[in-house]
């Protein structure tokens, strides 16, 4: 039997609406909170600073980024180890995932969105949720690794005591989620069990919560076998495959930190390579920001991060120019994925019926 295609996880307009405002309203706010604490000046001499040679970098790393971010789904959804989906849905894939992160609280919506494009180019709903949660713990791994790494190695003086000790919590907090979540897929009879004893005991809830776990339960005995099946393949097939998804992985971030490092660069001239660590510390916190796409902290905490290595002239116009190259550009091109997949799925639906009616 057929994996079950997801429903489309487009929300009513009226919630995109409401996302895309609070999207848009935190981060003005956050610019203007930056502008009157580190104003911009010399606009003009700084933007002369951006060479052609630099543009360029910029493109190509950009370009690498999104290729990157596909690549790690491609690894897995090869055709040996799960389904084959192609490379190009896989960046397609993430870019959903950039859109409804961006629109909804903790990025909550972008799972969903990376889960529908993959199941509609050929994978099957238990492998996306595999390919979705192998990543993820290969990102927690990367954070958990990289972060010791820059609390370690980053000069005393970059970072105030109070921002080290909360960086330092929010490390061993990902170390230790990574390990439970390794643990869980290892032990996965028993994490079938409590994942069912959990939905059980929500099912006693209110009544919106009693939905969700009966969802939830049907889900898990729909595609348990599946996911089973799908571990095991893992096991067997994926384990060379498994470390090529932590290197792209890390990779692929690395590349956003060296994006951000050739901006400054452009901006303001020679800047110390601790900016790149300073970076992947900056990352720990926007990647688990409880607002949509990190808007409004990732402004903030720039200032308050970066203030020892930007210009208080060139903060701004980076934090502007970094925005875009990680975030607001896939965004967009997550837009015109999920909508041309929507009236694609709406078509197939249409098309169906019309062949039952015939």
């Amino acid at each position: 039997m057929a994996s079950p295609q997801p429903s489309s996880p487009i929300p009513a307009r009226s919630k995109l609406i409401a996302g895309a405002l609070a999207f848009g309203g935190l981060t003005a706010l956050g610019l203007v909170a930056l502008v009157r604490w580190r104003p911009p000046s010399e606009l003009d001499s700084i933007l002369a600073r951006i060479t052609p040679g630099f543009a360029v970098a910029l493109l190509a790393l950009l370009a690498l980024d999104f290729t990157l971010g596909g690549l790690r789904y491609r690894l897995l959804l090869d055709g040996r180890v799960f389904s084959r989906v192609s490379l190009w849905h896989c960046m397609r894939a993430n870019w959903a995932n950039m859109l409804l992160g961006a629109i909804t609280p903790a990025q909550t919506g972008g799972g969903a969105a990376q889960l529908y494009v993959l199941c509609r180019r050929g994978a099957r709903l238990s492998e996306a949720i595999l390919c979705s949660l192998l990543t993820f713990v290969a990102t927690l791994l990367f954070f958990a690794l990289g972060g010791l790494a820059a609390l370690a190695f980053l000069p005393g003086e970059a970072l105030s005591r109070g921002v080290l000790i909360a960086l330092g919590v929010a490390v061993a907090v990902i170390a230790m989620l990574a390990g439970l979540l390794i643990s869980a897929v290892a032990a996965r009879r028993r994490t079938v069990r409590l994942l069912r004893r959990l939905l059980n005991a929500a099912s006693r809830r209110g009544t919106r919560v009693r939905r969700w776990a009966a969802a939830a339960r049907r889900l898990l005995s729909r595609e348990i076998e599946r996911l089973a099946a799908g571990v095991r393949a893992v096991a067997s097939r994926g384990k060379v495959t498994l470390v090529w998804v932590c290197l792209a992985t890390a990779v692929l971030y690395l590349n956003k930190y060296f994006m951000g490092y050739v901006l400054a660069a452009a901006l303001q001239g020679p800047v110390d390579l601790s900016f790149i660590g300073l970076q992947l510390l900056q990352h720990i916190v926007l990647y688990f920001s409880p607002t949509p796409g990190a808007s409004g902290i990732a402004e903030a905490s720039t200032g308050l991060l970066m203030n020892r290595v930007l210009l208080v002239e060139v903060t701004v116009l980076w934090v502007v120019g970094w925005r875009l190259l990680t975030t607001f550009f896939g965004t967009v091109l997550g837009a015109f994925v999920m909508f041309a997949e929507a009236r694609r799925h709406v078509a197939d639906v249409r098309a169906g019926e019309r062949e039952a009616a015939a």
